[in-house]
């Protein structure tokens, strides 16, 4: 029988007879001319790909938790339907490639006749168990989208590189369960199933190898290849197998890239951007606002940050990549890795989301620069989609805006709560250098001996001043001037005797609606710029009255998380007007006074993500009965300290105190983490410090000269 006439049979044939004939000599004399692609293939009529669409779906997911004899039964149905896909996309690529290799075809024509043999265990097993195959709707998905392929590379990169690679994960996995469920019968076909797999995946990349462009590596030319709907994270199932790939010829280095790769494969995912210089883009007002050289190495290096916050199948616009060693720590920690798309340092939103369905626009923070940015996207949203840039949005950046909403919302709280702050150290906006003078006087009438201006707009410290007994000198007057004349105002407040920084994050769903998730607790340098934050053991370092103070004399854990959840609620109403939609992170202050210890419930609300909402996910990942402490570090700070670089320090931690899990996996145990990449950085560097105390990861700093071990002090 000649190859062709096989083929034939198997892919327009509607019987059990035609699908699984096997003559004992194929030849290859006459494979005759291309044929055109069948809409669907032949099938007995209880298995037509059409009944997809006409019956009630099962999905794999429905079964594959194997709580009966049944769903044993019916996740073999899906695996059956697969092999009958592959041997009639195998017929299919042997008629419509007719001048193909002689020696692929012959490939081909072998790998074709293990399908069959995997289809017949399949069946059998199935009667066995009182499954008929048929007895379900079988899915079309992997027909439409191999079917259309319009040259031999094109298969082997769908098929065989693709869902037959994935099984190199599904058989080792379902082997495994299957024999402990007892089930050595199903278990021995499922082994016979991946070692055959990892014949058929070699064979795909013998020819793949061939063909593509030797200027390219593997994992380069499979990306390019492969075309939507389809995409890498289709050649990886359940658990990862490494050893099955290198067993198929694979590469270490496509390996590794597969391993880390990830996309959505059916949730539309949210889009994320970290755009640090928003509020000074907000503060301009308009387009055009170019960061400063700190802030613009700040976004270049902490550009993957939005991983900590998003799931696996959401998407973080970057410029570059992190690297795949980074991206491999974080896994092994077990940190899910998100899809990473590369855009135009132009600024301009990348094509390769254009043409795809996105959930949200999930910026750090909204501004007139960040919303040009992702305008081009907007298309892909859902109808009434909401939470992107408005003018109305514009005072919620406000600093003046932030101390007003404070004396509302303490003259609206009851006078018994004498744990916050009083009226006096309520920031009061100033919009002349006079209001200034005035402001500054009557806060030292009040005792309070330092005094702290700040811009209007500013974030992390930056934009402010502050003034101690004597008058203004005149470089201040002129600084001061200078802002009012950019922002318009400033506020001016009491520089209070911190103890403790605290945050409150929340979500505002829609407007008037708000979701707590919690608060966390955050230290700064002594300019007043962002260094870190507790992610567990939240008041670890500080003494039993800031304690009891923060828990009252209940010791009760909710007393700070109900006032976070009074403020959320209280500001909902007052963010209603504008329509902002998003994350929300409330700066909170404890500090001492002559009478005992006061909380300042809102030092500055930021409509946008924070570094505490990065720790509170963070939170997520460490073992709720460690201490945990996530640092932002200098890379000069590092250089100065004797290290060669970023790269080297992160080795010298990670060699002493590598990360480790708890013994059931899944969140960290001890150790340090590194969390974002050390070998791209230029400026900044961020860790995650893990440990039984606080003590125990202050101690992996010990050593270490100037600055890198200063942190400490500030907590």
């Amino acid at each position: 029988m000649e190859i062709r006439e096989l083929a034939e049979r198997v892919l327009f044939g509607t019987t059990w007879e035609e699908k699984l004939m096997r003559p004992q000599r194929c030849d290859d004399r006459h494979p005759g001319t291309p044929v055109e692609t069948p809409r669907i293939p032949g099938r007995p009529a209880a298995l037509e790909l059409d009944s997809w669409q006409e019956r009630d779906k099962l999905h794999f997911a429905d079964v594959r938790q194997l709580h009966s004899e049944k769903e044993r039964g019916l996740v073999l149905h899906f695996f059956a339907n697969h092999e009958l896909l592959a041997l009639e996309l195998m017929a299919l690529a042997l008629l419509k490639f007719p001048q193909a290799p002689s020696k692929f075809r012959r490939g081909l024509l072998q790998t074709l006749r293990d399908e069959q043999e995997h289809l017949r265990l399949y069946q059998e097993r199935m009667r066995r168990i009182g499954v008929e195959f048929g007895q379900i709707p079988v899915s079309d998905f992997f027909w439409k989208s191999i079917a259309p392929m319009k040259c031999p590379m094109d298969f082997v990169t769908r098929l065989s590189l693709t869902l037959e690679q994935a099984n190199l994960d599904y058989a080792v996995h379902y082997a495994r369960v299957y024999r402990g469920l007892a089930d050595g019968d199903t278990a021995a076909i499922l082994d016979r199933v991946y070692r055959d797999e990892i014949g058929h995946v070699k064979h795909g990349l013998l020819w793949f190898n061939r063909w593509r462009d030797p200027q390219q590596s593997e994992w380069e030319a499979y990306q390019e290849t492969l075309d939507t709907p389809l995409n890498p994270n289709r050649a990886k199932g359940i658990g990862f197998n490494r050893e099955g790939r290198r067993q198929a010829g694979l590469s270490e280095q496509f390996i590794d890239e597969l391993e880390l790769y990830s996309r959505s494969r059916g949730r539309c995912p949210g889009v994320y951007w970290f755009n640090p210089a928003c509020e000074a883009q907000v503060a301009l007002g308009r387009v055009g606002f170019t960061p400063s050289r700190p802030v613009q190495l700040l976004a270049r290096d902490f550009e993957a940050l939005p991983m900590l916050l998003c799931a696996r199948d959401d998407v973080v616009l970057v410029q570059q990549r992190p690297s795949t060693n980074f991206l491999r720590q974080l896994q092994r920690a077990d940190f899910p890795i998100p899809e990473f798309v590369e855009y135009d340092s132009a600024g301009l939103a990348p094509t390769e989301l254009a043409q795809r369905r996105i959930s949200s626009l999930r910026p750090w923070g909204w501004s007139p620069d960040g919303d040009r940015f992702l305008q081009p996207l907007r298309a892909n949203l859902p109808a009434g989609s909401q939470g992107f840039w408005d003018e109305a949005i514009q005072p919620l950046y406000s600093k003046a805006w932030s101390a007003n909403l404070l004396g509302e919302f303490l003259r609206a709280r009851p006078e018994a709560e004498d744990w916050l702050c009083a009226a006096e150290v309520v920031g009061v906006s100033c919009t002349t250098l006079e209001e200034v003078h005035a402001q500054v006087a009557a806060c030292r009438e009040q005792g309070f001996e330092q005094v702290v201006l700040k811009a209007s707009f500013g974030a992390s410290g930056q934009n402010q001043v502050r003034f101690f007994g004597e008058p203004l000198r005149e470089g201040q007057i002129r600084w001061v001037e200078n802002l009012l004349k950019e922002q318009g105002q400033a506020v001016v407040e009491p520089w209070l005797d911190k103890v403790a920084d605290l945050s409150a994050q929340l979500d505002m769903h829609a407007p008037g609606s708000v979701r707590c998730l919690g608060w966390t607790r955050f230290f700064t340098d002594a300019r007043g710029q962002y260094s870190g934050s507790f992610v567990q053991g939240r008041t670890a370092g500080l003494d039993t009255a800031t304690r009891k103070f923060l828990y009252g004399q209940g010791r009760d854990p909710r007393r700070l998380q109900q006032l976070c959840e009074d403020l959320g609620s209280w500001l909902a109403s007052a963010m209603a007007a504008p329509g902002y939609v998003g994350p929300v992170g409330i700066d909170m202050l404890v500090y001492r006074t002559p009478d005992g210890l006061r909380l300042k419930p809102i030092v500055e609300i930021n409509p946008r993500f924070t570094m505490g909402r990065v720790a509170l996910h963070l939170g997520r990942r460490v073992n709720s009965a460690r201490t945990a402490v996530w640092l932002v570090l200098s890379t000069r700070d590092i250089a100065a300290a004797g290290f060669a670089g970023p790269g080297a320090f992160a080795a010298h931690l990670e060699e002493r105190y590598p990360a480790r899990l708890t013994p059931a996996g899944g969140q960290l145990d001890e150790g340090i983490l590194f969390t974002a990449d050390p070998g791209r950085a230029q400026a900044f560097v961020s860790l995650l410090a893990v440990g039984e105390s606080l003590a125990v990861c202050k101690g992996y700093f010990e050593g270490l000269t100037g600055k890198l071990n200063q942190w400490t002090s500030y907590c």
